[in-house]
């Protein structure tokens, strides 16, 4: 199952991703994010250079992997990829499940956030969603549980 969580600046998406992790992990689900870093004329920020495996990222390797005892971080030189890519090549464990912020205009089923009416109106016009949730409305969180439960549990 992918989800995607997607909305404008400041509306929450992070927040709401942030409480949809806990809520799956608490179902004991396998759980994947990817996030796409949508701020115009500026790239991700790479850990700094004091580290080996960046030392070799920063001399020119076209990729850097480092491995832990639990941990794996790869970073890697290249353009800017669909989601569909993204997921085919880059998603290396076995999931239940892959939550993305962002990506808006991506075809897999979507949870719109937003503050305002407003911003809800310019989102309207997304293919597959399947929720809207304005964070700071009464009871949102716990009306949102109950739908993304129900959405897990009861696969297609």
């Amino acid at each position: 199952m992918i989800l995607q969580i997607v909305g404008f600046k400041n509306s929450g998406k992070t927040t709401l991703m942030m409480h949809t992790i806990n809520k799956l992990k608490s179902l004991e689900l396998k759980v994947a994010t990817i996030k796409h870093h949508g701020h115009t004329g500026s790239d991700i920020e790479l850990q700094g250079q004091h580290v080996d495996h960046m030392k070799h990222f920063e001399s020119g390797a076209d990729q850097s992997i480092i491995q832990g005892h639990e941990y794996s971080q790869t970073v890697t030189r290249i353009n800017e990829q669909s989601l569909s890519k993204i997921i085919k090549d880059s998603v290396t464990i076995d999931y239940d499940i892959i939550l993305v912020e962002g990506f808006k205009d991506e075809k897999y089923e979507k949870i719109i956030v937003y503050n305002s009416e407003s911003q809800l109106q310019k989102l309207n016009h997304l293919n597959n969603v399947v929720y809207k949730i304005k964070l700071n409305e009464p009871n949102a969180y716990q009306l949102f549980d109950e739908w993304l439960i129900n959405k897990v549990t009861h696969k297609d």
